[in-house]
């Protein structure tokens, strides 16, 4: 029988998924703090348009990372820049 991602719960996956990544492997793994979001999901979690966020995005203090023409945030830095921003 073959099961599919569909026939799993989450917690199931997330213990599969972890007996991988106690192999011996050499890659970097990424947790929730080291996720990068893009314009438009700064935009939703803003509350604003893609220009709007665009022209955010662009300011001196705001912790933008290009990647090439993309403008690309770590979602904890967002946060953390948002919340000191907040009065």
């Amino acid at each position: 029988m073959k099961l599919n991602k569909n026939d799993l719960t989450k917690e199931e996956l997330r213990h599969i998924i972890s007996k991988k990544d106690n192999k011996k492997d050499n890659s970097v793994k990424f947790d929730d703090s080291m996720h990068f979001i893009g314009t438009k999901e700064v935009a939703v979690l803003m509350g604003c348009s893609v220009p709007v966020a665009r022209q955010i995005m662009r300011r001196k203090d705001f912790p933008l990372v290009m990647c090439g023409k993309n403008l690309k945030v770590m979602k904890s830095e967002l946060i953390k820049w948002a919340s000191q921003r907040r009065v």
